[in-house]
C-alpha cells in the first residue's frame, strides 16, 4: 500500500514540476517586439506603430505609420532628416502634407498612408536601405523623435503606395 502511494505521489510530482517551471519562462511571446520593418514608440496617450518611409531611388517618399490613442489628440507636424550612408545627417526632408492636422479620436486607428492623409517627403539624401530621423508632433503628446528605416517602394509590400 505504501509503495503504491509513493508511486502515485511520484507520478503526480513530475507533471506538477513541469507546470511550475514553465510559469517563469521568459518566452518571446511575453516580450514586446516589432514584427514589421518600422519602429514603434509612445508619447502621452499616443502610440506610433510601424513608422517608416517608403521611398524610391530619386529621393521621393511617403511617411507610413499607424497611430492610435487612448485619449483624443492631434498630429500637427512632421519633420525629419535622412541619414547618409556614413551616418551623417543629410539634407532635411521637405515635407508636403495633405490632411494635416490629423485628429486622433480615442481608440480609433489612423493609417498615415490612407486617404485623405498623405505625408510626402523629398530629399536628395533620402535613399532606400538607409535611415531617417523623423519627428511627429502631437498637441497633447508632444514630439516623438524616432530613427525610422527607409524602405524601397518597389518591394512587393509597398508597391500599392504611390511615392511620386
Amino acid at each position: 500500500m505504501a509503495s503504491t502511494l509513493r508511486r502515485l505521489g511520484a507520478s503526480l510530482c513530475v507533471p506538477l514540476a513541469l507546470a511550475l517551471t514553465g510559469c517563469g519562462m521568459n518566452v518571446q511571446t511575453l516580450q514586446p517586439y516589432t514584427p514589421a520593418e518600422g519602429v514603434n514608440s509612445s508619447t502621452g496617450p499616443v502610440m506610433v506603430r510601424n513608422l517608416l518611409i517608403v521611398a524610391d531611388n530619386t529621393g521621393r517618399g511617403v511617411v507610413s505609420a499607424s497611430l492610435v490613442t487612448y485619449g483624443d489628440d492631434t498630429l500637427t507636424a512632421v519633420a525629419g532628416v535622412p541619414q547618409k550612408s556614413d551616418g551623417t545627417p543629410g539634407s532635411p526632408l521637405v515635407v508636403t502634407t495633405t490632411g494635416l492636422p490629423v485628429q486622433l479620436s480615442s481608440n480609433t486607428l489612423v493609417v498615415l498612408t490612407n486617404a485623405p492623409v498623405r505625408i510626402a517627403v523629398t530629399s536628395p539624401d533620402l535613399k532606400p536601405g538607409l535611415l531617417a530621423d523623423v519627428t511627429l508632433t502631437f498637441t497633447k503628446g508632444g514630439p516623438v523623435k524616432l530613427v525610422a528605416p527607409v524602405v524601397s517602394a518597389s518591394e512587393p509590400e509597398y508597391e500599392s503606395i504611390t511615392v511620386g
